[in-house]
């Protein structure tokens, strides 16, 4: 059996700068590792997430397409959704879901960050009974 000690999306993207000053502005994150055409970001509570430009000779022929912002979905969990809804607001983010309370245990709202990426904005509750036997 494989054992994971971590786990990081790492998305291709057109700009690395974008997503470098979308995440550390409106997220906290920090820079753990930059180059020309790739950065690496982690927060304080240890999220992590890289970004990596198209084309890059050194990588192989299945990593060099950028995202085109379909079927996938970052999710970052917050102690508050109405306070980082308030704060994506103000920060004039792209919101494409406003917030809402849902019966299997997510109070969320999304948003839409400058590569195209949808982030998942959630807050967790108790869900309702119908889906409590869901959660382990």
């Amino acid at each position: 059996m494989i054992r994971a000690k971590s786990s990081f999306p790492v998305f291709i993207v057109d700009s690395i700068s974008l997503s470098k000053e979308f995440y550390t502005k409106n997220f906290n994150f920090n820079i753990a590792f930059e180059n020309e055409w790739y950065i690496h970001l982690v927060s304080d509570s240890g999220i992590q997430i890289g970004f990596m430009l198209p084309e890059q000779k050194s990588q192989p022929e299945i990593f060099k397409s950028s995202f085109k912002g379909q079927g996938a979905i970052f999710s970052l969990e917050v102690e508050n959704a109405e306070d980082a809804f308030s704060q994506a607001k103000s920060n004039s983010l792209t919101i494409l879901l406003d917030l809402k309370r849902e019966d299997w245990g997510q109070y969320h709202f999304c948003i839409k960050d400058p590569n195209g990426i949808y982030l998942d904005i959630i807050e967790s509750f108790t869900p309702t009974q119908e889906h409590e036997d869901g959660y382990a």
